[in-house]
């Protein structure tokens, strides 16, 4: 971002839990072990993802449009990733995952440049 700019926020969720035991999930593991949230950007932006948890957890960002990913980190805590140039995309996605069984308390923040 340049000096100017002003981030604009795409995508926040605090405070959620990953890793809940749910039978009738259907993932077939009876566990919310792996997340997506979708969002939507615009053209020619730089996007970053800040992801906070209290264990572990694997986080990747990719691209809706041709399924590309732009970025992965495993076993991590607190992470920023990016920035990621959205090009011609309008869609984009952050993946999380941990371990089943395993349990957190996650926080989510997705922003862009704003122009």
């Amino acid at each position: 971002m340049g000096i100017f700019s002003k981030e604009e926020v795409l995508f926040e969720k605090e405070n959620f839990r990953i890793g809940e035991f749910d039978p009738t999930n259907s993932t077939g593991t009876c566990y919310f072990n792996i997340m997506k949230f979708p969002f939507d950007v615009k053209k020619n932006r730089m996007v970053r993802v800040h992801v906070t948890s209290e264990l572990p957890i694997d986080v990747a960002v990719a691209t809706q449009d041709n399924g590309g990913l732009l970025g992965e980190v495993g076993g991590t805590t607190d992470v920023t990733l990016g920035p990621f140039s959205t090009k011609n995309c309008t869609d984009m996605c952050v993946f999380l995952g941990i371990t089943p069984g395993d349990k957190s308390t996650v926080s989510v923040k997705v922003w862009s440049d704003s122009k």
